[in-house]
């Protein structure tokens, strides 16, 4: 299927936008798959600093994390955390007056930057696996640092892809990208807040993952499907804030979601 850009959005995609822009972007500590370093760190990001993983030169600047199980071992995940607590060999060099990357300058811990907290995924042969959010949640504990999220959930996620739908109106045809990202059938459930009739929708497989956070914040309309990671309960489960639709795949969600009395007509639409 062709694509343009800016109609699919991923965390990845975030990330990059985010290293990119900052400040500390020149020498991120990355545990992230192959793929993703090199969309983050290739020659088209802005970033010419192609260092390898284990870098014995310079300080690093910030911690990314995001699904990358060959690396996320203890000791890569040890190598993380004393880098957020200043502990690293390479931050030690920064003390070292005889050492080039030495100075007097006192500097701000690293951050940390995760491309989202998932808890587990569906591997390759259908079972759950642990995500990154486990290991996002271990270094966060012991080293006393809040990781930046910058995929989904996150309300800043979610916004910025609702105002590339533009700013005076959105279209009413739908607006596909991939399995928990957003579409758009002509605005949001709340007109106070969006100022225009009908809804957006943010469909996904992971009732807390994909619908959670930023889509709550948002009012946004919450379409959990029976696929993937999904599990039986699971729009059920204590703590959980129920989804204002569950399907039973995405092709379903589609079905309705062309069913223009139901969606389109205010009267008979939920929520609104």
């Amino acid at each position: 299927m062709h694509v343009f850009p800016g109609e699919v959005w991923t965390s990845v995609g975030a990330l990059k936008g985010v290293l990119r822009d900052a400040a500390y972007r020149h020498r991120p500590y990355t545990l992230l798959s192959p793929s993703a370093r090199a969309e983050c760190l290739g020659t088209d990001s802005g970033i010419t600093d192609d260092h390898p993983q284990v870098d014995t030169v310079g300080p690093y600047d910030a911690v990314v994390v995001g699904l990358a199980p060959s690396v996320l071992d203890y000791k890569h995940l040890n190598t993380a955390f004393r880098i957020l607590v200043g502990e690293h060999e390479n931050e030690k060099r920064r003390a070292d007056p005889l050492s080039p990357f030495s100075t007097s300058v006192t500097t701000s811990r690293p951050p940390l930057i995760a491309l989202h907290k998932a808890r587990y995924i569906q591997a390759s042969d259908r079972a759950l696996s642990l995500g990154p959010g486990p290991f996002v949640a271990a270094l966060e504990e012991a080293s006393g640092t809040r990781a930046q999220i910058v995929g989904k959930p996150t309300k800043l996620f979610f916004e910025t892809v609702v105002k590339s739908f533009g700013d005076d109106t959105l279209s009413l045809a739908p607006t596909e990208t991939v399995e928990g990202a957003v579409m758009s059938d002509g605005g949001g459930k709340d007109g106070s807040r969006v100022r225009r009739s009908g809804r957006i929708a943010v469909v996904g497989d992971d009732v807390s993952a994909d619908l959670g956070e930023g889509a709550i914040e948002l009012g946004l309309w919450r379409v959990l499907v029976k696929t993937g990671k999904y599990r039986t309960g699971d729009e059920t489960r204590e703590g959980v804030v129920p989804p204002d639709e569950v399907c039973d795949s995405f092709a379903d969600f589609v079905d309705r979601f062309l069913d223009q009395g139901r969606f389109f007509n205010p009267r008979s639409s939920a929520g609104v």
